[in-house]
């Protein structure tokens, strides 16, 4: 949606709801992958407690970051 301010033109921006999403799972799938390689298995089971550990502290940093980010967006009403 744009704006007309009278001299130039804006666009605010709308909120978003599944970018941030994407963006937790991505980091998440990295974290998976590179915890992956340290224990040589795909699987969650078979990893050491460490492993398992650094996983959810991860996935508690990058909820809370997500979190942030949709307190974050403004609800814009139309123009």
């Amino acid at each position: 949606m744009k704006i007309d301010n009278g001299q130039y033109i804006s666009e605010r921006r709308r909120k978003r709801t599944f970018t941030p999403a994407i963006y937790m799972l991505a980091e998440l799938t990295l974290v998976w992958l590179i915890l992956s390689i340290f224990n040589a298995s795909f699987q969650v089971q078979t990893w050491d407690i460490i492993s398992r550990i650094i996983l959810l502290c991860a996935f508690l940093y990058s909820g809370y970051k997500t979190y942030l980010v949709y307190v974050r967006q403004k609800n814009y009403l139309p123009a």
